[in-house]
């Protein structure tokens, strides 16, 4: 499978927007039960460090927003969001983003990568977080409410860079 991953485009909104909102449907991996409208995650774009997108025969099938962690002083650590179309999990593209987006964070100054909410039960993420070398430095018990009503907790993960 030939994947690019290049720099968000204009014309990438729509395909983010339909990708962002079936990860949201799906009341897995994201705190979001409603959808969010074009101009939500237009203005969310805007307000990115960086947007990569992952595409194959020219369709976006994956995505990346990169941003501080938090504001003033713990601007020197990124925070991303992913997210890929459900049919193409478990190609690989995943990796392939999370790499990337290490690389980026690195070219932006940044010092380490953190994640503030991995689900627990997914298992995916946690499988390529940690394979990427991130080391979870806390749980957050109850934390995420998926839509069959079951609680999982969350997990912090943290990287050098």
């Amino acid at each position: 499978m030939n994947i690019v991953i290049r720099k968000f485009k204009s014309e990438d909104l729509n395909d983010i927007v339909s990708i962002w909102n079936e990860v949201i449907d799906e009341g897995e991996s994201f705190f979001w039960k409603d959808y969010f409208s074009t101009d939500t995650i237009s203005g969310i774009l805007k307000n990115q460090k960086a947007v990569y997108c992952s595409v194959f025969d020219n369709e976006v099938v994956g995505f990346y927003i990169l941003h501080d962690n938090f504001p003033g002083r713990g601007s020197h650590i990124s925070n991303a969001l992913y997210a890929i179309r459900k049919e193409y999990r478990g190609k690989g593209i995943g990796k392939m983003l999370g790499e990337h987006s290490l690389k980026i964070s690195k070219e932006c100054g940044y010092k380490a990568m953190q994640f503030n909410s991995v689900v627990s039960t997914n298992t995916a993420s946690i499988s390529l977080w940690e394979g990427l070398g991130f080391v979870r430095i806390g749980e957050i018990k109850h934390a995420f409410i998926k839509d069959d009503n079951e609680v999982a907790d969350i997990y912090i993960y943290n990287k050098s860079l």
